[in-house]
């Protein structure tokens, strides 16, 4: 049986047989281009950030370039912050959009637009999307990003005032978040609709790192499984940094895989996961930045042997990435079958 990278991609997320594990960056709270990718290519940023044409050829690139086994978009993690209001900086090829100004206070202040799905740059990820259907067609699996509904909160309101309110001001954190879900679930369900296989949702507020297990019980995760139940196609949770005391909850939100960097030990959670696929976790700061490809090949193999379901840098690709890192990492995977 001839396994193309979408069927591959699909089959080993889904519980489905597959010829091996596939190399992929589907999740993580990077991008999937790199600066020697926009050079090569001729399109850079942030004109790519705005455009779907550049936009859609840039994310295709990066499996040229590389051979990665999928292609995602956006690059930037403030499309949804920019649509509802905040004020943004464009960053440069290098840098990618930040959130300047975080304008909401109070819950009073939040307002859904009158049509989300045509407000800020949502309509430009869209249409990229539907580009990038036109050009892969069902050869490769196609991945897109929405922020998770506590990260998306906390981009609104600022995240050390939302951290503030989980102590002093619970029912902001709650509204906050009840409103950051439903954006989440419309814009996720769009993405499906332009040609999107896998949503990915990006959460990197709840990490460990910010949030104690109790707070991600009582205001991350009753929002995680509504978004996981009503986005209703294959969709990827990303938590970043040491996920380990979070992993059980995780799981328990209904995803079908979680996305996790080197700092969660894979093979001392998967006993803890059932049918839920992991993906990760080459270390995106360290080996693929800072390494070179031997150092990646051994890393990609670890990953491999301790049980990853799909092989991808554990937190997406930073735009200084070496692509013969990135190649390293692919290699890896491709000479090895299950």
């Amino acid at each position: 049986m001839k396994f193309t990278p979408k069927r591959r991609v699909l089959a080993s997320l889904l519980g489905g047989k597959s010829d091996r594990i596939p190399a992929t960056s589907v999740a993580g709270c990077g991008g999937t281009v790199t600066v020697d990718m926009q050079e090569t290519v001729g399109i850079y940023w942030p004109e790519a950030h705005k455009d779907p044409d550049k936009m859609a050829k840039l994310a295709v690139a990066s499996h040229e370039l590389t051979g990665l086994e999928s292609v995602r978009v956006p690059f930037d993690f403030v499309v949804e912050s920019e649509a509802l209001g905040c004020e943004i900086k464009p960053g440069d090829k290098k840098i990618v959009p930040q959130v300047t100004k975080h304008p909401f206070e109070k819950p009073e202040d939040l307002k859904m637009p009158d049509d989300l799905l045509q407000a800020g740059r949502i309509p430009v990820v869209l249409e990229a999307i539907r580009k990038m259907r036109e050009e892969v067609g069902d050869f490769l699996p196609i991945s897109s990003l929405v922020l998770g509904p506590l990260t998306l909160a906390a981009e609104l309101s600022d995240t050390a005032n939302l951290l503030r309110w989980t102590m002093k001001k619970p029912d902001y954190v709650e509204k906050f978040v009840d409103f950051a879900t439903e954006v989440v679930i419309r814009y996720g369900k769009a993405q499906y609709r332009a040609g999107s296989d896998i949503v990915e949702v990006g959460e990197p507020v709840a990490s460990a790192s910010l949030i104690s297990p109790k707070m991600f019980k009582e205001f991350a995760k009753p929002a995680l499984i509504r978004v996981a139940e009503e986005l209703g196609g294959i969709r990827v949770l990303h938590i970043c940094g040491n996920a380990l005391p979070m992993i059980p909850d995780m799981v328990e939100t209904g995803f079908d895989g979680i996305s996790i960097e080197e700092d969660v030990d894979v093979a001392k959670i998967k006993p803890l996961v059932g049918d839920v696929k992991i993906l990760g976790n080459v270390s995106s700061k360290g080996a693929l930045v800072m390494g070179d490809p031997n150092q990646v090949e051994d890393e990609s193999r670890k990953a491999l042997e301790a049980g990853v379901d799909l092989l991808e840098p554990g937190c997406g690709i930073s735009p200084i990435t070496p692509i013969d890192n990135i190649k390293a990492m692919v290699k890896t995977a491709t000479s090895k079958s299950v």
